[in-house]
C-alpha cells in the first residue's frame, strides 16, 4: 500500500510538467498517447472443461478470443495476453504506457500469419487492460513471463521487442534471454526507475538489433540513441523519423511510417534467417470465422528496403499538445494504482476472521 501510494505521490508530482507544457524527458515521462478505441472493460471467456475464467481486453475483436490465455509473473501478478500462431520461432511485444494489448495487435497478426508464435499481452497497471494491478511498476518482470510462456507452448528461439516503457523493459532482460534472435526497440527510455536499467547489460547483447524514434517526440530520439549506442550488436539499425510518432504509431505515420513498418518485418525475417531457426510447415487456413484480421498499422509500402539505412534528423521541440496528453494519462495512470491499492486494503480488513 505505501508503495503504491508513494508511486501515485510521484507519478501525481511528474504530471503538472507535462500539463504546462514544460520540457519532459523520455525517462520521466515513457507514455504519449492514451488509448483511443473502444472503452475497455475486459469481458471473460470460459477456457478448458473445467471453466477457468480468462479475462480479454474489450478492444480485441471477438474472433481472436479464443487465443486468449492467462499466465503469472513471478511476483504472483496474473497477466492477459493473446497467443498468435504456432511454431518454434516465438516473439514477444510489450506496449508503451497509456495503451494495451492492441496496440501491437496487427503486426502481432501479420508476424502469425508468416508462422511466427507471438505473444502479446496487457502489462500489469494498464489501465486499458484486463492484467491485474500491483503495486510497482516491474514490467520486466511481466517480459520474463512472457518469454516463458512462449517456452511452455514450444518455442525454442525467441526475438523481443517493445515500444516506449516496454521497449525499456524488454531491453533490460534481453541480457537473460536464452535463444534470443533480435531485439526491437521503439521509443523507449534508457533508463526507467526503480529497476529497469537496461544500459549497462546491452553490451551483452550480440544479436540483430532494431532501433527507432522520432524527432518530435521529446527526449526519445536522444534515449534511444544511448540505448543503439550501448548495444554489442555488431548487426545493428537505427531509424529516425521526422515528426512526434511515439511508439507503434511510428509505423502509421504517412509514408515514411510505412518504410519502418516494411523494415520492421524484414529485420524479424532477417534475425530468425540468421539464427538459422527452421521455418515451420505453414498452418491450415482458419476457416472458423468470416470476420476480417486486424489490419496492420499501415499498409504495405510499395517499395521496402531489407537492407536499410540509419538516418538522422535535428531534435526539434516537443509539441504541447502531446506534453498534455501525456499529462492526462499520468494522472489517471496514478489515480488507479493509488485506487487499486485502496482497494486491496479495504478488501484485506472486510474479510471475516478466523
Amino acid at each position: 500500500m505505501r508503495r503504491a501510494v508513494t508511486a501515485a505521490v510521484l507519478l501525481g508530482l511528474a504530471c503538472p510538467l507535462t500539463l504546462t507544457g514544460g520540457v519532459v524527458t523520455a525517462a520521466a515521462q515513457s507514455a504519449a498517447r492514451p488509448w483511443t478505441g473502444p472503452p475497455v472493460d475486459s469481458v471473460v471467456r470460459e477456457e478448458g472443461a473445467v471453466g477457468k475464467k480468462v479475462p480479454v481486453a474489450a478492444c480485441v475483436p471477438e474472433r481472436l478470443h479464443s487465443k486468449a490465455i492467462s499466465f503469472t509473473a513471478s511476483d504472483g501478478v496474473r497477466l492477459s495476453g493473446l497467443v498468435l500462431g504456432s511454431g518454434p520461432r516465438g516473439v514477444v511485444l510489450s506496449h508503451e504506457n497509456g495503451n494495451n494489448i492492441c496496440s501491437w495487435l496487427g503486426f502481432a497478426e501479420e508476424l502469425a500469419a508468416a508462422n511466427y508464435q507471438v505473444l502479446v499481452y496487457d502489462q500489469r497497471n494498464a489501465l486499458l487492460g484486463a492484467s491485474e494491478q500491483a503495486d510497482d511498476f516491474r514490467f520486466d518482470l511481466d517480459v520474463e513471463a512472457a518469454v516463458q510462456e512462449l517456452r511452455d507452448r514450444g518455442v525454442t528461439h525467441v526475438l523481443a521487442g517493445g515500444a516506449s516503457m516496454g521497449g525499456t523493459a524488454t531491453a533490460t532482460v534481453a541480457p537473460k534471454i536464452h535463444d534470443l534472435v533480435g531485439l526491437l526497440i521503439l521509443s523507449s527510455p534508457s533508463t526507467l526507475p526503480p529497476d529497469m536499467t537496461p544500459l549497462p547489460g546491452l553490451a551483452k547483447v550480440t544479436v540483430p538489433s532494431f532501433f527507432a524514434a522520432a524527432t518530435g517526440d521529446m527526449t526519445f530520439v536522444d534515449e534511444v540513441r544511448a540505448l543503439y549506442e550501448a548495444s554489442g550488436a555488431k548487426n545493428k539499425q537505427i531509424h529516425i523519423l521526422d515528426g512526434g510518432a511515439h511508439g507503434v504509431l511510428m509505423m502509421a505515420d504517412g509514408e515514411q511510417g510505412a518504410r519502418l513498418h516494411d523494415r520492421a518485418l524484414a529485420f524479424v525475417e532477417d534475425a530468425f534467417r540468421q539464427a538459422d531457426v527452421p521455418l515451420p510447415p505453414a498452418p491450415p487456413a482458419d476457416t472458423t470465422s468470416s470476420s476480417a484480421p486486424t489490419r496492420s498499422p499501415v499498409p504495405p509500402a510499395e517499395e521496402a528496403s531489407r537492407a536499410p539505412q540509419a538516418t538522422g534528423h535535428r531534435s526539434e521541440e516537443p509539441d504541447i499538445s502531446l506534453s498534455a496528453g501525456i499529462g492526462v494519462a499520468c494522472v489517471l495512470l496514478a489515480a488507479a494504482i493509488a485506487g487499486a491499492a485502496l482497494a486491496r486494503r479495504h478488501q484485506r480488513r472486510s474479510r471475516p476472521q478466523p
